[in-house]
């Protein structure tokens, strides 16, 4: 099937669906491949609460201003109240998608290559291919898990990402060791220990971070200190939510940025559910990891020693190109990249033309904002823009 006019798609999750109701809107053809919110139905796990408050931070975006989270809980009576529940926010996209983007095509995309005049043939996993003249790489973040040089080699049924569990209750019992300090650790380990499980928390750093904004529900300081889009501290999250100035930041100060934007903290509401409840190993880190016969013997850097039937690492992300596995040795070739990710344009396109990444492997451009559900908005706009109809000759 050959349709060099109609931008294809590839994700259903908040940055596809968000892209894909941007062109829709402005009448752009296209079509839009994978599960609506697979990730988040499948991994995400069960108990969750988003760390992104109500509003815009947590909303897809869509021209209009009729579709926001906000709107979703009013159709059904509610306010916004408390941390957003990852059911609620999961009801709400795929009501988001029913309203704005109703097709979707669940098939997957199994290979992306670049043929000779710049067309782009993809092969789906149902034998078909089609050869289209844009693509939008908006894949999540599932892949890009990263996991530690002494956890590399072992078996996953001792040590694994905590991008891997949705039903942690599977550990109730269990003896059961988290690495993290970030919001994914916190959670996963409070979780685990109101399931059950003997958890521990194991964290590099002598303590915990934990972000709540002074002057959040204040009035005027709450839209005059901190962006809406709520990523990073009181004045820099001005300027991460304005990723097309970021981008003009100089690399190695970006970088300092983004590492005080995204450093490990969990959210406020968090801190009851952790402190003085789940034990904690603090200022000390893994050395090594062995298989035993009863689970999992961790060498720690203290000089002491656990005996755990399973290790669930809360190592964070790393984007990288080289993790989408779809994308020929062609495609890989051929684009721009820098320390991992691709070079964009302010459209979102790569130095391929008609090729462009939304979501997680947009940071190395335009920063952290593209981490969170609230960078859905500027890159839908943006890539929705620089969409018009590209012939191929």
């Amino acid at each position: 099937m050959t349709d060099t006019d109609r931008v294809v798609v590839i994700g259903a999750g908040p940055y596809g669906l968000s892209v894909a109701a941007h062109l829709g809107a402005q009448g752009t053809p296209y079509v839009i491949f994978g599960d609506a919110m697979e990730s988040w139905r499948q991994y995400m796990p069960i108990g969750m609460f988003l760390k992104s408050p109500w509003g815009i931070a947590s909303s897809l975006s869509h021209p209009g201003s009729q579709f926001t989270l906000d709107r979703y809980l009013a159709t059904r009576g509610g306010r916004p109240a408390g941390p957003i529940p990852i059911d609620l926010f999961i009801e709400y996209c795929l009501w988001f998608q029913k309203q704005t983007v109703p097709e979707v095509d669940p098939t997957r995309v199994v290979s992306l290559d670049v043929e000779e005049g710049g067309a782009y043939r993809l092969s789906l996993s149902d034998g078909r291919e089609l050869v289209t003249g844009r693509v939008v790489v908006a894949s999540g973040v599932r892949s890009f898990g990263t996991i530690p040089d002494f956890a590399a080699d072992l078996p996953r049924e001792l040590a694994s990402h905590s991008v891997e569990h949705h039903d942690l209750s599977v550990f109730a019992g269990k003896r059961v060791a988290v690495v993290g300090a970030g919001q994914s650790g916190l959670e996963t380990a409070a979780l685990l220990h109101e399931l059950g499980a003997e958890t521990e928390l194991i964290v590099r750093a002598g303590g915990i971070s934990w972000i709540h904004h002074k002057f959040w529900n204040q009035g005027v300081f709450k839209k005059t200190l901190y962006a809406p889009s709520d990523v990073g501290p009181l004045g820099l999250s001005w300027l991460i939510a304005k990723p097309l100035l970021y981008s003009r930041v100089p690399l190695a100060q970006r970088r300092k940025l983004d590492r005080k934007a995204i450093h490990p903290a969990g959210a406020y509401w968090l801190r009851e559910r952790v402190e003085d409840i789940v034990p904690k190993s603090l200022g000390t880190a893994i050395v090594e990891a062995k298989p035993t016969d009863g689970g999992l013997r961790l060498q720690l850097s203290d000089g002491s020693a656990r005996q755990v039937d399973h290790l669930i690492l809360a190592t964070g992300f790393r984007p990288q190109l080289r993790a989408v596995s779809y994308l020929s040795a062609e495609v890989h070739a051929r684009i721009e990249a820098r320390e991992g990710t691709p070079k964009l344009n302010p459209h979102f396109e790569s130095s391929l033309p008609g090729l462009h990444f939304a979501g997680a492997l947009a940071t190395g451009t335009f920063g952290s904002l593209f981490r969170f559900v609230a960078g859905a908005a500027v890159s839908a706009r943006a890539v929705a823009k620089g969409a018009a109809a590209r012939r191929i000759q």
